[in-house]
């Protein structure tokens, strides 16, 4: 029996072939997804917790230690971060330091008679360069509480104060009760990492230099001895636990945020740490903030993988179909002879697990290669994410399921062809579930799905909650988009046969044989070439969705920088005083025009707030960042003009407001609102109304946000001054400023305002900053590079089913065409009429696959294009189909099915061997 089975296989090795490729293609394209959707969750979880949320994942520890049991708490602070952590290997640093101390006044850099501050610390040295001369060594000349301290100056504190290595000592008065210290000296020093997470413990940030009510320098550097003597004033010890997170996976996220809720509040109670010791981690926030990154990364993998899924499936069903016509004779045959159905199945089962078993072997091994592979691709190459990638369980789990399921897609049209029935009667234009409507239910299904998915308010694509209120994956609205694109790929079966009749009308009005012949067989048998065009209207539409999706989710990120920074760059405080403000930030370098504005809170109903935001449209609007489709700058500008000219006469202040205001106000356009304005409130009118302003509907947990469901108010600053001052009040000190720099300088001026000591570096939000996070986010650029996985996947198998069924098509019209060349037909009639037939069909495949991709595109786009906290993107997705690239797909699409139909049209065949076979039977 094993011997037959062979030569079956070998009879019809060509058909078989093609179903193996079709097999492994599939199966290694899923599986690759599947170690891709495991390894790109646990890198950017990992990434994440290492770079950018690297201090919110850190462990703060502050306390009093009692004299002498600071190795003692030291240890129980370890241990405690280890139980935090999970047992993940803890580092701990650490930064004792004194109480204030006066510099004394000739050094002083302060207003108004206030001395200027510091401290003595002891930092941890690994964290810290020395720039010149030498570091500390502890106390120098007399004994005891006369001598003189060595500390080394923070670099910028050194300029400022004009003090180094050398120096004569200087005296330094405590603000208590404590005696005078005087130091002198030694070295400079500079942190090696700003950015490191250490200087939290700071309170200048390892800046060195801090402007506010006092001038803050510091620290000043000394040896561990001096703190814990009796020289100076002592204000506690605080440690900075880091975890090494390079092992940890998506696994293990819920045991790390159960560690990390309760190691905290453990050690608060740790009487070993002195008196009212804290103990702070954001970890699990941080980790909430990665899981719903994760799921909206899965569930968009998920929709491609049933995308896939389907196209490989029929492709699968239309090779085998082909093959058991190609079998039938031979099927009749055994069942004369007594074979039974049972057996003939069976026969087919062995068949498919045998093309089965090399894709379940194969597939896994060659997941790890193509996930990296993909990990080079697009935009996630940008994120410079290397994926750690192994054969794990779930991956040959994945392989062998689908590499079953591809197998028993090959054997399905074997059981209708062992009932042995045999028909030879002219086929009807349409097959029966579509005469009884099934393409209609389809529709219907699809329909209440997308309306599921489109109804989400929340924004949260296919998430949906369940009972306990926790956000999972809802399989309905992950099929919603497959069920929609086959319900639209098999409403073109209906369009076959009018198709095929007009297009046999235009060919029966030429003189030409191969047009008619065509149009003829075409009109006649609409639904032979049906398999073909289906497959290449699933493939044009999924790669429309894989470049619609990369386009619109770049488009997104940018827009979303735009909407949250509001400016190329945006000051969100300052303690720059308030008369030099203006002077200050437009005399930045690069800056060309420098906005004030004052942001406040409105209150509506149903616990609602909006963001009222004052700007200076006049000085703002070259720079404002909005988008065309939702008000631009110009629109608003005009809307609040007309006041502007008349403020002099302390004209009513308008307002240009969001849709979301109105709807949660219930106010209209032209209605007459109060809006807070400093401690009172003052009315306005409402002039215009717009989809979204910058920076009022920012997502929750970026700046900007005011709250849930209010929008904004947008007001002119200089207009609301002047009515201000019509009713006797003060104008508003800004409380913002919106910068506009020149092109390519906006990161120039965010460098100065960073290195100024009254302006705070987090308090500088930089447009093409907030871009770049956004862009290399691993969990939103990931699914990008499996869209187009996926849509070059389909392209294959589009490819490998044409050829197969061209070819099959031409064999069953052997003995047509060789008639024909009896009857005279020149073999480039012929060509023509066999390019003729497949080109109609090929060109009718792009044209619906090209009208039903941009309809998916743009139904689906904005319900899967999410933001990291799985909510819909402020502002909305506008969804983009770039023309070349859609010409680039379409090219690539049909280049493999227009070499077949070259190949298949120069073929030269023997009439002589057709008639005789035909005759033979």
């Amino acid at each position: 029996m094993t011997g037959f089975v062979f030569l079956r296989v070998r009879a019809h090795r060509l058909l078989l072939a093609a179903a193996l490729l079709a097999v492994l293609l599939t199966t290694a394209v899923l599986t690759t997804l599947t170690a891709f959707s495991g390894a790109i969750g646990d890198a950017a979880l990992r990434q994440s917790l290492r770079t950018r949320s690297a201090a919110d994942a850190a462990l703060v520890v502050r306390t009093q230690v009692p004299p002498g049991k600071d190795d003692a708490a030291r240890e129980e602070v370890r241990e405690g971060a280890r139980r935090t952590f999970d047992g993940l290997p803890v580092r701990l640093r650490s930064l004792a330091r004194s109480g204030t101390y006066a510099l004394p006044e000739r050094d002083r850099a302060g207003r108004g008679g206030q001395p200027d501050l510091t401290r003595f610390a002891v930092l941890d040295r690994s964290r810290i360069k020395l720039v010149k001369g030498s570091w500390p060594t502890g106390t120098t000349g007399k004994g005891g509480s006369g001598g003189t301290v060595d500390v080394a100056l923070p670099e910028t504190a050194a300029a400022k104060l004009k003090l180094g290595p050398g120096a004569a000592p200087f005296t330094l008065t405590d603000r208590l009760t404590g005696p005078k210290v005087t130091v002198r000296v030694t070295g400079v020093y500079r942190p090696s990492d700003p950015t490191d997470p250490y200087w939290q413990l700071d309170e200048l940030g390892g800046r060195g230099v801090r402007k506010g009510v006092f001038m803050t320098y510091g620290p000043l550097l000394v040896a561990p001895s001096v703190l814990t003597g009796s020289r100076v004033s002592t204000e506690g010890t605080q440690w900075l636990a880091t975890a090494d997170f390079t092992t940890v996976t998506t696994r293990r996220v819920d045991a790390l945020r159960d560690a990390a809720t309760e190691g905290p509040a453990a050690l608060t109670k740790n009487r070993a740490l002195g008196g009212n010791p804290s103990a702070d981690t954001a970890l699990p926030r941080v980790l909430d903030r990665a899981e719903r990154a994760l799921l909206v990364s899965r569930s968009t993998l998920l929709i491609v993988a049933l995308q896939l899924i389907m196209l490989a499936g029929y492709a699968l069903l239309l090779v085998a179909r082909l093959l058991s016509t190609e079998r039938g004779g031979e099927t009749e045959l055994l069942l004369a002879r007594g074979g039974s159905r049972g057996r003939i199945t069976w026969l087919a089962a062995v068949e498919a697990l045998l093309l089965a078993l090399p894709a379940a072997v194969v597939a896994p091994l060659l997941a790890a290669p193509l996930t990296r592979l993909l990990a080079g691709q697009g935009a996630l190459s940008r994120t410079g994410l290397r994926l750690e990638v192994s054969a794990s369980t779930g991956v040959w789990l994945a392989g062998l399921v689908t590499a079953l399921g591809c197998a028993l897609a090959v054997v399905a049209p074997a059981l209708s062809a062992a009932s042995g029935v045999r028909r030879s009667v002219r086929a009807p234009a349409l097959p029966a579930p579509l005469r009884a409507g099934a393409d209609v239910g389809l529709l219907v299904i699809a329909g209440v799905a997308y309306w599921q998915l489109d109804s989400r308010t929340s924004g949260s694509g296919a998430l949906s909650d369940d009972r306990g209120g926790q956000l999972g994956i809802d399989p309905l609205l992950v099929a919603a988009p497959a069920l929609a694109l086959l319900a639209g790929t098999v409403v073109t079966l209906r369009l076959l046969p009018p198709a095929a009749r007009l297009a046999e009308r235009r060919a029966a009005r030429g003189r030409g044989l191969p047009g008619a012949l065509a149009g003829w067989q075409l009109s006649r048998r609409p639904l032979r070439g049906a398999g073909p065009v289906l497959l290449l209207v699933l493939a044009v539409a999924m790669g429309m969705l894989a470049v619609g999706h990369a386009a619109s989710w770049d488009r997104s990120q940018e827009d979303q920088a735009d909407f949250r920074a509001g400016a190329q760059i945006r000051v969100l405080g300052s303690r720059v005083a308030d008369g030099e403000q203006a002077g200050v930030f437009a005399g930045l370098p690069g800056v060309r025009a420098a906005a004030p504005a004052v942001r406040d809170t409105m209150s509506l109903s149903d616990n609602r707030q909006a963001t009222v935001l004052a700007l200076d449209t006049a000085k703002a609007a070259p720079g404002l960042l909005t988008r065309d489709d939702l008000g631009n700058g110009a629109t608003i500008t005009a809307a609040l003009a007309p006041d502007r000219q008349r403020a002099k006469a302390a004209a009513e202040p308008r307002a240009v407001v969001t849709d979301a205001f109105l709807d949660a106000s219930g106010s209209r356009v032209g209605d007459r609102i109060e809006v807070p304005a400093g401690s009172g409130k003052v009315r306005v009118r409402i002039a215009d109304a717009v989809p979204e302003l910058p920076t009022a509907g920012a997502p929750e947990g970026s700046e900007g946000a005011a709250g849930p469901g209010g929008g904004g108010v947008l007001l002119d600053l200089p207009t609301l001054d002047a009515r201000l001052a019509e009713d006797g009040a003060k104008p508003l000190a800004p409380s913002e400023w919106w910068l506009t720099t020149g092109g390519g300088e906006a990161a120039q001026a965010a460098a100065a305002l960073r290195s100024r000591p009254d302006i705070d570096p987090e308090q500088v939000l930089v447009r093409d900053e907030i871009a770049a996070q956004l862009r290399d986010d691993p969990l939103g650029a990931g699914p990008q590079a499996a869209l187009l996985a996926v849509a070059a996947a389909a392209a294959a198998l589009a490819a490998v089913g044409f050829a197969v069924s061209a070819a099959g098509s031409l064999r069953e019209r052997s003995a047509e065409f060789a008639v024909l060349r009896a009857l005279g037909a020149p073999r480039r009639q012929l060509a023509r009429l066999i390019a003729a037939e497949q080109g109609f069909l090929l060109g009718l495949a792009l044209l619906v696959g090209l009208d039903l991709g941009a309809v998916l595109t743009r139904a689906v786009v904005p319900l899967i294009v999410l933001t990291g906290e799985a909510t819909q993107p402020v502002p909305p997705v506008l969804v983009e189909l770039p023309v070349g690239r859609i010409a680039l797909l379409l090219a690539a699409t049909a280049a493999v099915p227009l070499l077949i139909i070259a190949a298949l049209s120069l073929r030269r065949g023997d009439p002589k061997v057709s008639l005789r076979h035909e005759g033979g039977h």
